[in-house]
């Protein structure tokens, strides 16, 4: 065989591609977390995550109102689109320090709630407060015989710690003192809050009715209280 023959078969040889016989990738392993556990866990932790975001930011913007509510909400809203970018454009961040900003973001949130915790809680409104201990108990029938009348009409107590009750006897009445000075020591009468005690100085309180026209038609009465 020539010279320029064997040239040929060597090139071929060489220019043939080899084949490489590459191992079989082993599948993963499923295993009880893999499978039930991490589907069921990431879930629950968005919503947990989710419930805590607006628990603490509703509190925050509760407490602020009016406009300022919605600067802290812009405000909000932009350091967390700036987050989510920056983490985007930092594909390499290392876990611990994204563990870091997240739970710094969280405790920061959190905090927030917790100041504002009491500002954000619906303010009551104050009302009168029971007296104790009781030294005097007033007894007062309302619309007895189903007459527009208290009886008695014109009740004497002395000064101190009083206890007033109301009897409806036919009908449904109340029983509410004229005078701001006396109506803040005691709650109105009714039905459903028969009795209440408060501390009246000496001094003669007018009350009547507040049912309709029942004061105008003469259920109304004072007491007198002494020294």
């Amino acid at each position: 065989m020539s010279d320029e023959g064997r040239e040929g078969d060597v090139a071929t040889i060489v220019d043939a591609p080899v084949a490489v016989e590459h191992a079989a990738t082993p599948a993963a392993r499923v295993t009880f977390r893999s499978k039930f556990f991490t589907p069921l866990l990431v879930p629950l932790g968005v919503a947990a995550t989710i419930i805590f975001y607006i628990l603490n930011v509703s509190r925050v913007f509760l407490s602020v109102g009016g406009s300022a509510a919605v600067v802290y909400a812009a405000v909000i809203t932009v350091a967390i689109l700036a987050g989510g970018s920056a983490l985007a454009a930092a594909p390499k961040v290392r876990s611990s320090s994204l563990t870091l900003i997240i739970g710094g973001a969280f405790l920061l949130l959190l905090m927030g709630g917790l100041i504002s915790i009491g500002a954000a809680s619906p303010k009551a409104a104050s009302g009168p407060v029971q007296c104790a201990p009781i030294k005097e108990h007033l007894t007062i029938d309302a619309g007895v015989g189903g007459g527009l009348d208290f009886v008695p009409k014109t009740p004497t107590v002395k000064a101190g710690c009083i206890q007033i009750t109301l009897v409806e006897a036919v009908g449904s009445h109340t029983f509410q003192f004229d005078d701001a000075t006396a109506a803040g020591a005691f709650e109105q009468l009714t039905a459903d809050n028969k009795s209440w005690a408060g501390v009246l100085p000496a001094g003669k309180w007018a009350f009547h009715c507040t049912v309709d026209s029942h004061a105008a038609s003469g259920m109304v009465g004072a007491l007198t209280v002494t020294p």
